[in-house]
């Protein structure tokens, strides 16, 4: 038996702008270079992507994703310094909260046994 978290950060509104779905989505960015191909790979439409990132923009008041129009060599995407640090800031929490998490939960189970 195990317990997992699930960390949403939400805006001054009580609304969810960056969850485990944004991470991933700016991850294969960084990764791919491309917000059409990360999104593919996470198998939703580009439209869909684009709402997650411009929704994080909005509750960030920054820019996270910059954008090079296509030519001759194609476009490029990639994360500004602000939505790398966002990205990182999230991943190191999410593991910190879920490290004590699954220690704090031991401590449960052990009453349960």
């Amino acid at each position: 038996m195990d317990a997992a978290l699930l960390l949403k950060l939400k805006d001054n509104n009580g609304i969810a702008f960056f969850g485990p779905g944004v991470a991933e989505l700016f991850a294969l960015i960084d990764e791919t270079g491309s917000v059409r191909h990360a999104s593919e790979k996470m198998g939703l439409s580009y439209s869909k992507a684009w709402k997650m990132i411009h929704g994080t923009e909005k509750a960030m008041g920054k820019e996270a994703v910059s954008c090079m129009q296509g030519g001759k060599g194609g476009g490029k995407a990639e994360l500004t310094e602000s939505g790398r640090n966002l990205l990182r800031l999230f991943t190191s929490l999410e593991k910190e909260m879920q490290e004590h998490l699954t220690e704090i939960w031991g401590g449960y189970l052990e009453e349960i046994r």
